[in-house]
């Protein structure tokens, strides 16, 4: 076919039918458009959401994060964040029991985490590890309001990792067990 038959052929179609293609077009484009600016209204509410989830977490104790002091003594680390619970708002009371260094629990975790994928993501030497990281217990009462949190009053009983900053020989809390609330039969 020469460039005269496929004139002659396009002269043939009906206007209608152009403008039909072109209107479908934009039609198309536009619904790529609406859809993109859907997508990015969904990701901006899911954002919020994520975001208003986080601080209600907080507000209510979920996520719990310690307030505490590094010091050269990682058992006045650990008591630093223990009395920093009572500066929470939802904190009516806290008294500390005992707080003392576990030995025998740093000796345990050691071991665990020589070697090991996460010692190596951060950066935790075994040397590293031998020298700059101890495990603190910690036995407290704590009591809340519960108008502002779930979180169980009572004793609890508590480990905490520490590791140490070799610049600074400061302590610090990486990681804590969960509180063992069932320590109120033993201290009774």
């Amino acid at each position: 076919m020469n460039a005269g038959n496929i004139l002659d052929a396009l002269e043939m179609v009906d206007d209608k039918y152009i403008i039909e293609a072109k209107e479908k077009s934009f039609i198309k484009a536009n619904r790529k458009v609406w859809g993109m600016k859907r997508m990015l209204a969904l990701a901006a509410i899911l954002a919020a959401l994520i975001t208003f989830c986080g601080f209600a977490a907080y507000q209510s104790g979920l996520f719990d994060s310690w307030l505490q002091k590094p010091s050269a003594d990682p058992v006045q680390t650990v008591q630093s964040a223990i009395e920093g619970q009572a500066a929470k708002e939802y904190t009516l009371c806290v008294r500390i029991d005992e707080i003392k260094t576990d030995k025998e629990e740093t000796a345990r975790i050691v071991d665990r985490y020589a070697g090991s994928e996460l010692a190596a993501e951060r950066g935790w030497t075994d040397e590293y590890l031998a020298k700059h990281f101890v495990v603190v217990w910690a036995k407290y009462y704590v009591e809340y309001d519960h108008t502002k949190t779930f979180l169980d009053d009572g004793y609890t009983e508590q480990y905490f990792y520490l590791t140490q900053d070799t610049d600074t020989g400061e302590w610090a809390i990486v990681e804590n067990t969960s509180p063992n609330t069932g320590a109120a039969s033993n201290a009774a």
